[in-house]
């Protein structure tokens, strides 16, 4: 989020056979005496090294009066230090022909370098001194903070699917933080104090709190003594604290109704699901894909291509720290019946929880979840990113490894038993965006 994505080709092409040749054994990972944890993994194909700094924060940390800051602080973290100023992270970069960019998530933050193998020093240097150094300038953040709210209006309070999810997903998640999205509330964009996002930076942005990956052509023994150099000198942070807050079961029907200028109708719905780390997360996983990925789908056929009342179908599951959504967000035809999509919905997840999927439905998203596991891992910069969110949000790079099993491991029977826990109408909350005037 917050900054235009670069070709991740600029980081170079990491061969698949690779992974399968005991990739897992050549990765070496250690703690500094002030808690960062460091991942290594040398490779010479191409004179190139992609640097990831995972921070474990986003949206989920965040409390009523700061939501939005970690993206806030996102774009701060471009903005200049004591010793180099604003725009001049990316003018340092650009110089010695690399890129980078940054997003900001519910559960993490990351930011990504990539660069030739020649400025790994002056890399790591100027991403150890805005770990502790942001400067956060008064002037320099009112001018963010006008920016952040622009980027709000367009990206979501001018954007009609984005408004009905906001609204959908706020009323579905009452008590935990995932009831506000990553950008934040406009009053809290607003409103946020000098004092508040410096702590808040001073809390989250420690070395503790983060995780570093370095993937590409560097000597282990070089890059350990570069990060000892900067990032040793960097104190650790207090503990943050945890988050407590655990959803309650909902307990009944929810929703929700936006009437807004709009040229077709959008119909969403979203039933609370495990965690990534729970029982029934892989099963929803694969069934998302059965339902909505690619013209065969169960839910793509019905509605777009027999019914002719829908645009287009996504949703699914997220990777999440805490329970969260399974969604169905559909794009209607001009003039569409909400009633009839809600009703097909129902139908279609009604199939699953009675008869199940079939063997064939199954294989064929496990083939869709490997495509898309294995492709950004022929780049350095898609393989930095993989280890570093296995460590944050499935609790160790190592599990990247074993990913794939979990996904082989399910059967149309476990898709059928979780199904028939999460599609039921309590746990259901369904949106509606009318266009302005249209029938209800």
């Amino acid at each position: 989020m917050g900054r235009i994505l670069f070709s991740l080709l600029l980081a170079g092409v990491f061969a698949l056979p690779v992974f399968g040749q005991s990739l897992q054994s050549r990765i070496e990972s250690y703690k500094l005496a002030n808690g960062l944890k460091v991942i290594l993994l040398e490779d010479h194909d191409i004179p190139n090294v992609a640097l990831y700094t995972f921070f474990r924060v986003g949206s989920r940390n965040e409390r009523p009066g700061l939501t939005g800051v970690s993206h806030f602080i996102e774009h701060m973290m471009f903005n200049g230090t004591a010793k180099v100023g604003p725009g001049q992270f990316d003018r340092n970069m650009e110089f010695v022909g690399g890129a980078n960019n940054a997003y900001t998530a519910q559960d993490m933050t990351a930011y990504s370098d990539w660069f030739p193998a020649a400025a790994l020093e002056k890399m790591v240097e100027m991403e150890a001194d805005r770990m502790q150094g942001a400067a956060f300038v008064p002037e320099v953040l009112e001018s963010e903070r006008g920016v952040v709210a622009s980027e709000r209006r367009m990206s979501t309070e001018n954007n009609n699917a984005a408004i009905l999810m906001e609204n959908v997903n706020a009323t579905s998640i009452m008590a935990h933080p995932y009831h506000w999205d990553v950008i934040g509330w406009m009053s809290d964009i607003l409103s946020w104090k000098r004092e508040q996002i410096q702590e808040y930076y001073k809390t989250y942005y420690a070395p503790n709190n983060a995780v570093l990956v370095l993937v590409g052509d560097f000597k282990k023994s070089t890059a350990k003594s570069l990060i000892e150099k900067y990032y040793t000198p960097i104190p650790s942070g207090k503990t943050p604290s945890a988050v407590t807050t655990v959803e309650p079961p909902q307990q009944g029907l929810k929703q929700v109704l936006v009437k807004k200028e709009a040229q077709a109708p959008l119909y969403m719905a979203v039933w609370h699901t495990p965690s990534v780390s729970q029982p029934g997360f892989y099963p929803l996983s694969l069934l998302d894909k059965i339902l909505m990925k690619g013209e065969s789908s169960r839910l793509y056929r019905r509605l777009v291509r027999e019914e002719r009342i829908a645009l287009d179908v996504s949703g699914g599951i997220q990777e999440t720290l805490d329970p969260y959504l399974f969604t169905v967000f559909v794009e209607a035809v001009p003039g569409a019946d909400l009633g009839k999509i809600d009703r097909i919905v129902e139908e279609e997840m009604g199939k699953v929880v009675r008869e199940g999927v079939t063997e064939k439905e199954v294989q064929k998203a496990i083939n869709m979840v490997q495509n898309d596991f294995y492709r950004p891992l022929q780049t350095i910069a898609g393989l930095a990113n993989a280890l570093g969110q296995a460590e944050l949000v499935n609790g160790d790079y190592q599990k990247l490894f074993s990913l794939m099993e979990s996904y082989k491991a399910v059967t149309p029977d476990s898709i059928k038993a979780i199904s028939s826990q999460t599609f039921t109408l309590n746990n259901k909350t369904v949106g509606n965006l009318v266009p302005e005037g249209g029938a209800q």
